[in-house]
């Protein structure tokens, strides 16, 4: 397009236009206008922005209220006008303190959407995962307290088996008398003769009675003695269920930390994408 008529610092940007993208480490597209027209577009590959150059722009566009302000414009296009989201950049362009124009580059933004959707979903799972470990967490703890309970109570279960055995031991004594009773009854009955047979009687039957008892207690002895080795494997494995529990809960406290801290991280992140 034929520049010649245009102000000299519209024809000098047209000049340096080109070399514009060397200075910005990613793709642009560069256009300057004058007061109504476009004069000057050089899209970039993946920013193929289109101008009619020549062509008066409508009143209410960006080139046009840069005219009426004479400030700096920024402007975010969604991807619906040219297929990819991006933000222009429009300064004016002043010749002796008049707007004659304006230079506009415009910057694919499809990355920074892409990451601030990326971080959203970041952040939205990594609160997902939190509250989930917390969840766990709180059955853990509950599992521990529930566990704790049983070996409270293994414990007291332990104590009254230790009770019955000394029941016994008194039994076993009581019993060791009684024979000794129906013994000494039978001795007695045997120096007292024909007159003693009926208390004779009653000696035998105190020390079968006697030795019953004492079967009867050993036997519970026995099976006392085979509760209190189960209770106490009962109980050393519920102590180390519940301290591994313990550390599980530790764990998952760190590890809800640790998430905590990850979420303040994106949120800065997101920050600093925002302002981009």
């Amino acid at each position: 397009m034929d520049i010649s008529n245009e102000s000299k610092v519209l024809q000098q940007f047209v000049e340096m236009a080109p070399y514009i993208p060397m200075f910005i480490e990613e793709p642009v597209s560069v256009a300057i206008t004058n007061r109504e027209t476009f004069i000057y577009n050089q899209p970039c590959a993946e920013l193929p922005v289109k101008c009619n150059l020549g062509v008066p722009f409508p009143d209410g566009n960006t080139p046009s209220l840069v005219m009426k302000s004479g400030e700096r414009i920024v402007r975010e296009v969604s991807e619906k006008v040219y297929g990819i989201p991006f933000k222009s950049y429009a300064i004016p362009l002043k010749e002796n303190g008049r707007v004659v124009g304006c230079l506009m580059i415009a910057k694919s933004i499809t990355v920074i959407k892409n990451s601030k959707e990326a971080i959203t979903n970041l952040s939205d799972e990594i609160e997902q995962v939190t509250a989930a470990v917390n969840e766990i967490a709180e059955g853990v703890q509950k599992s521990s307290e529930n566990n704790h309970e049983v070996y409270r109570l293994m414990g007291a279960l332990l104590e009254e088996t230790q009770k019955m055995n000394h029941i016994l031991t008194a039994i076993n004594k009581l019993s060791n008398s009684t024979k000794i009773l129906g013994l000494n009854a039978s001795i007695e009955s045997a120096r007292a003769g024909a007159a003693g047979r009926g208390f004779s009687v009653v000696a035998k039957e105190i020390e079968r009675l006697s030795s019953s008892t004492t079967q009867s207690a050993k036997e519970i002895g026995d099976m006392l003695g085979s509760i209190e080795v189960q209770l106490n494997n009962i109980s050393e494995r519920s102590k180390e269920t519940t301290d591994t529990f313990m550390q599980q809960a530790a764990s998952l406290e760190e590890i809800a930390a640790t998430m905590q801290n990850l979420n303040a991280n994106v949120k800065v992140i997101d920050d600093y994408v925002q302002q981009l």
